[in-house]
């Protein structure tokens, strides 16, 4: 017999059968948070064969990723206690309720740490031996179950097969059409040869051999294009690269092994070519006779005014130019909004972002790019990049830092999170004049620009209030993309970045560093999958700093990107692409 009890929506199961047997409430045979997974629980009054009474209680647990079933057992013993245990379990019916990565997280050691029902706890039930659910483990360690980050990397990877699944399965259904009209060019050719003149078999033969040569012309142009787009990825294009230095370095001086020993140097002490920031990527430009272009006409192009214009512009007054990128719409971002969002859950479109876009880069090199600095110089603006804020821990820059695999992550080992063939995104930010305007008055500033002076204040030294930081991806027209319909319900959900997150302050702007790599397997495995898909797409990224108490709502959104079908393939390789720029 096993015993079970709920901790708020944490149900848990031991092996002993009543719970004043329990050693060590901590450590159940296996738990089940009701309130992050789809559940639906149903009373029996029939009794099954095998099982000790007939007040059967069942709990069917739904995966919507790989569209599984699984089923808890629990017989209580009597109809009062099946009915208590039905209304407890009941309240979390249906699909998990909205919430970010990190938030009630009930990934600690113990259930104990969870607020407790007595009165459901105390009666022990009997139940018939459970089948293994992998999903929410078990043996006595810590929980398994997957995090909000995992289960919608999980969502992107299965996304990403079935994509390639349709794309693999079109392919087919052309190559059985060719097939197919083959055979019934030749049956054309047999008859024509046999039964009609010379001439027409002349004929006859003629376009059946230019029939195969345009076939056979078709498969090697394919064939040659694909190797073709492979030799000139970013990949390709790096290891081309590297080799080049090698020989020549080699061809110079033979086996110096001072020489080698300044080849490996070189290659992790720096990365070759400093740039100006913006360059690696191009802003989208906006349309032609439009006020935006009217009132850009007027300015400089890297001036304060232009990169105010740029902030202000309607998305509408953009072109959609492929692989670049634009300011985001914040109202685009359903944020928290308060009384009491703990119980409401309420979201209301954000207000103005507090900082303003100036530049984004796009890099691929063999080592993640540490220090934004170490590449590009931050750009110096007059009246953005070098005005005085009031306040010595909020500079008037802003960079954030996203590091993408480059190559598939290993399951097992590899290359640690720091190291390996990484793309980097730096975007660089500038506090907006509405900011600027209200942090000149702290005290009656607005709760968002108050959590923002606070996470500045505390997040270098504070892993916590660190860890408040949280980011977001956000697909247009997701519905008309091709994306599968079970991962289109994650589109815009928050991500808390935690231990992935890094903090530095620099003299005139804090850097913050997102490292992908730290992630769990599935969720880097996720989003390379999902690497070549980007040109598809259109993605708002979008940063906040989440908000828990009522004095700190409404959340409004940090800064944020528009990036336009953002090709993998066009990303500029350190070393390679950077010569001629």
């Amino acid at each position: 017999m096993r015993t079970f009890t709920l901790y708020g929506p944490i149900l848990c199961y031991h092996e002993e059968p009543a719970i004043e047997s329990v050693t060590d409430p901590s450590k159940p045979r296996a738990r089940l948070n009701l309130s992050k997974t789809e559940t639906i629980a149903e009373m029996h009054s029939k009794r099954k064969p095998g099982l000790p009474t007939e007040d059967l209680l069942t709990i069917n647990i739904y995966d919507p990723i790989i569209h599984s079933k699984k089923k808890w057992e629990m017989c209580c013993t009597s109809k009062e206690q099946q009915l208590v245990w039905y209304k407890a379990i009941n309240e979390y019916n249906g699909k998990p309720q909205e919430k970010e990565a990190g938030e009630n997280n009930v990934e600690s050691p113990g259930c104990t740490r969870i607020k407790s029902m007595p009165d459901l706890s105390t009666d022990g039930m009997e139940t018939r031996p459970l089948r293994p659910i992998p999903r929410f483990g078990g043996g006595g360690g810590a929980a398994t179950m997957l995090d909000d980050v995992e289960l919608v990397a999980k969502a992107a990877a299965r996304a990403a097969e079935i994509m390639e699944e349709k794309q693999s399965q079109q392919k087919k259904t052309l190559s059985k059409f060719n097939v197919a009209f083959m055979i019934g060019v030749l049956n054309a050719a047999f008859y024509f040869g046999r039964h009609g003149s010379e001439q027409t078999y002349k004929i006859t033969l003629f376009f059946v051999n230019a029939f195969v040569l345009h076939l056979a012309f078709r498969h090697s142009s394919a064939s040659k294009s694909n190797k073709t787009s492979r030799s000139r990825g970013p990949k390709a294009r790096a290891a081309k690269s590297k080799k080049r230095k090698i020989t020549n370095a080699e061809g110079s001086k033979p086996s110096t092994p001072t020489n080698q020993s300044q080849i490996t140097n070189d290659r992790d002490k720096s990365f070759a070519k400093s740039l100006p920031a913006g360059r690696t990527i191009p802003r989208a430009p906006p349309k032609e006779n439009s006020d935006v272009e009217r009132q850009l006409q007027t300015c400089e192009p890297d001036s304060a005014q232009a990169a105010r214009i740029y902030a202000s512009a309607p998305g509408a007054s953009i072109e959609t130019q492929p692989h670049s990128y634009s300011n985001v719409d914040a109202k685009l971002f359903h944020l928290r909004i308060g009384p009491n969002y703990k119980k409401n859950k309420r979201k209301a479109p954000s207000g103005p972002a507090l900082y303003d876009l100036i530049s984004m880069d796009f890099l691929y090199a063999d080592e993640p790019l540490r220090n934004v600095a170490d590449k590009f110089r931050i750009p110096h603006i007059p009246g953005l990049t070098d005005v005085s804020t009031g306040h010595k821990h909020i500079p008037p820059v802003l960079v954030i830092n996203t590091w993408l695999p480059g190559e598939e992550p290993s399951m097992f080992g590899g290359k640690s999170a720091n190291e390996g063939e990484t793309y980097s995104i730096p975007m660089v930010f500038v506090l907006s004049k509405d900011t600027l305007g209200e942090l000149r008055d702290l005290e009656s500033a607005s709760a968002g620009v108050k959590l923002l002076s606070e996470w500045c204040e505390r997040a270098e030294t504070d892993s916590d209030f660190r860890g408040r930081f949280k980011c977001m991806g956000m697909v247009e027209n997701i519905e008309s993309s091709g994306v599968p319909k079970f991962i289109q319900g994650y589109n815009g959900k928050p991500a808390l970045v935690t231990k992935s997150g890094t903090f530095k302050r620099h003299s005139n702007y804090i850097e913050f560093t997102i490292n992908v790599n730290m992630w769990a397997y599935l969720a880097r495995k996720g989003l390379y999958t999902l690497t070549p898909t980007f040109p598809g797409f259109i993605f708002n990224v979008g940063f906040t700093i989440e908000a828990r108490k009522d004095e700190e709502m409404p959340e409004v959104l940090l800064g944020g990107c528009r990036l336009l079908n953002l090709d993998p393939e066009k990303a500029v390789v350190d070393g390679v692409d950077d010569v001629e720029i």
